[in-house]
């Protein structure tokens, strides 16, 4: 039987029975989700965080898994519908979709609000499908009329937006009438993302900046203690993904080793997603096999633990840099220091963070790693919503919550 289809069928024998009668009602309750870009999962243990912490003592904490490629826009995207990038269709920040001959950049406005890219249903259309109403601050993918559906409010992505400008707007969703506040609000913040390119993960400046967004969350939550709804708020703070530090020693141009004239499209970084002419597959397959630091894969071949691979749009070849290693394709060659994610994404340094809190959730309890496919169920067990097709697993979602 399909995995997911048999989660499906367990939900719904579980509901049947009454397992969900001790949550709150739907109806009545809230779960607020934030994203951190790129907060390393040990980056608490290296910082003054006592906001984080004292989440920490108040829920569950854990350190999340990625789904590969460990980049931003297909985890988020993963967050929101509980699918693997190759199961969902957003296969990494930038790549070729065949089936739309079509080219899928995040900065490009065109694609990142075209629906055809965004597969699976996120988790905004489940709630408001079911009658709940949403609200997304940046979150991927809801720029997109995806199932011709969007979030009830929804805000288009602007960097220049200051972190507790955003925290004042979900506040301010939490505090509107009833009958038209949102149950579900998705927000996001693009550090310590950036901080942990330009300067790498091990910097001082980057611990000084994820203190900076600690900062912010208690401001956040001083704010939400006020609203008279709080004890029914289940509140959850991520990481889409960690970091890692990579050197000019082991630095990679894929153009010392391989023609591009013999490639339609190619996407270098970290993974490199290469799309050879017909007739030159395993010829760059073979030469790859020599360049150092580096694994490459024909699509097929991938190891089964990426779950990665079997989607037509991923490129016939898969360049997958150790950890430590930067990969471009160009010209000249840049070899330089700085961060980097999108590796391995069982690496210890592309761990990210999950915090949750809130009526629905144990209590001072750690648990082991977790994969990130399982936030999709978590949503919908808060808000007793009859979940998609997903990746997620359901045993593990119940750990989260009081018994």
């Amino acid at each position: 039987m399909n995995k997911s289809l048999s989660y499906l069928i367990l939900w719904a024998f579980l509901s049947i029975i009454g397992v969900f009668v001790g949550c709150t009602s739907h109806k009545s309750h809230y779960v607020v989700v934030l994203s951190m870009d790129g907060f390393r999962s040990d980056y608490p243990d290296k910082a003054h965080v006592p906001t984080l912490d004292s989440l920490g003592r108040a829920g569950v904490k854990s350190a999340f898994r990625p789904s590969f490629p460990s980049v931003t826009f297909p985890n988020h995207y993963t967050l929101a519908t509980g699918l693997h990038p190759d199961h969902h269709g957003l296969v990494n920040n930038f790549f070729y979709a065949p089936d739309l001959d079509l080219i899928y950049r995040i900065g490009d406005n065109d694609a990142v609000t075209n629906p055809a890219f965004y597969g699976g249903e996120p988790i905004w259309n489940t709630a408001e499908k079911q009658g709940l109403r949403a609200a997304s601050f940046f979150w991927v993918g809801s720029e997109a009329p995806i199932q011709g559906m969007q979030p009830s409010i929804c805000k288009t992505y602007d960097k220049t937006v200051p972190f507790r400008v955003r925290a004042d707007s979900v506040i301010a969703w939490l505090q509107l009438p009833e009958e038209i506040r949102p149950r579900l609000i998705m927000w996001y913040m693009e550090e310590p993302d950036a901080i942990g390119h330009s300067d790498t993960p091990d910097s001082p400046t980057t611990i000084a900046k994820v203190e900076e967004l600690d900062k912010v969350l208690a401001y956040f939550f001083a704010e939400a203690r006020k609203l008279k709804h709080f004890d029914e708020i289940d509140f959850i703070v991520l990481s889409d993904h960690g970091m890692a530090t990579y050197s000019p020693d082991k630095y990679v141009n894929l153009n010392d080793y391989l023609p591009r004239d013999s490639f339609d499209y190619i996407f270098d970084g970290v993974p490199t997603l290469l799309y050879p002419k017909e007739t030159y597959t395993d010829s760059a397959y073979a030469i790859l096999q020599q360049a150092p630091h580096v694994k490459a894969y024909k699509k097929g071949e991938i190891p089964e633990q990426f779950v990665y691979g079997s989607n037509p749009r991923i490129g016939d070849l898969v360049v997958i840099p150790d950890i430590g290693t930067y990969v471009q394709f160009r010209s000249e060659s840049n070899p330089r220091l700085g961060g980097a994610h999108g590796y391995d994404n069982f690496a210890p340094e592309m761990e990210a963070i999950f915090y949750a809190a809130g009526p629905s959730f144990k209590k001072n309890v750690e648990l082991p790693p977790m994969a990130n496919v399982n936030l999709y169920l978590t949503i919908a067990r808060l808000l007793n919503l009859q979940p998609a097709p997903n990746d997620g697993d359901i045993q593990v979602v119940e750990q989260l919550f009081r018994p």
